[in-house]
């Protein structure tokens, strides 16, 4: 029995010194952002194509996935700069009034391609190479997003990180100066960090030979930001 009760003086005391330490912290928050001009852009680029039989639909969308490969191949986009994200062979139905039933009257592909090029300022002559006086209103090609990035994310991240750490530091080392006491050390930090970039919506069909007389496509690619948040507990006397 006494040797129960010592083992829980020692457990009581031990957890009243935690809570006495953790009522001895100072916790601060620090952030830091950092711009960066983007040297990657990626988009997601959609063939598709429809015909009355399923073989038919497939063949004219691999005749329309050649002409955009050939684009891919006038640009010099790397082999693994190109990635399938999806391809779909589905029946097509329009809805019959009259027997108030689905009808099927085709097949439609679509073949989805997440595609980066690394000369951002190849992005909008890109968009206008995928232009043709092939296309029909039974295949074609669309664009249906576009990101833009940098190879040098990481390193500003690192540097924004550093940057938020130190923030953290002066905060609590004035807040200490107020309160008349002295930080003796870190005891915890945590963080967490984003990227944004302006937004880009873009769902642009290239089935029509009209844009092909268009004005040529101009983008603005902006800054990505990377936001660093940092969460430090200092321990004070």
């Amino acid at each position: 029995m006494r040797t129960a009760i010592k083992a829980l003086v020692v457990v009581v005391t031990l957890w009243a010194g935690m809570a006495q330490a953790a009522d001895r912290m100072i916790i601060v928050s620090g952030t830091s952002e950092k711009g960066l001009d983007p040297n990657l852009v990626s988009m997601t680029v959609e063939v598709w194509s429809k015909a009355q039989t399923a073989k038919v639909a497939q063949q004219t969308a691999a005749n329309q996935f050649r002409q955009v490969k050939k684009v891919f191949d006038d640009f010099k986009i790397k082999k693994e700069d190109i990635q399938t994200d999806n391809y779909s062979l589905n029946p097509e139905y329009v809805y019959d009034q009259k027997t108030q039933t689905n009808k099927m009257v085709g097949f439609r592909v679509v073949q989805s391609l997440v595609v980066t090029l690394r000369k951002v300022d190849e992005a909008g002559p890109f968009l206008d190479a995928l232009v043709t006086d092939k296309q029909t209103k039974d295949s074609g090609v669309n664009v249906n997003s576009i990101n833009w990035d940098s190879d040098k994310r990481s390193a500003a991240e690192t540097s924004a990180l550093g940057d938020a750490v130190r923030a953290t530091k002066v905060k609590a080392e004035e807040i200490a100066k107020a309160a008349g006491v002295k930080i003796k050390g870190v005891t915890r930090i945590s963080h967490g960090a984003q990227t944004t970039q302006p937004p880009v919506p873009l769902m642009r069909n290239f089935a029509m030979k009209a844009m092909a007389d268009s004005a040529p496509t101009e983008l603005s690619a902006g800054q990505i930001k990377v936001r660093v948040e940092v969460t430090a507990e200092y321990e004070i006397n």
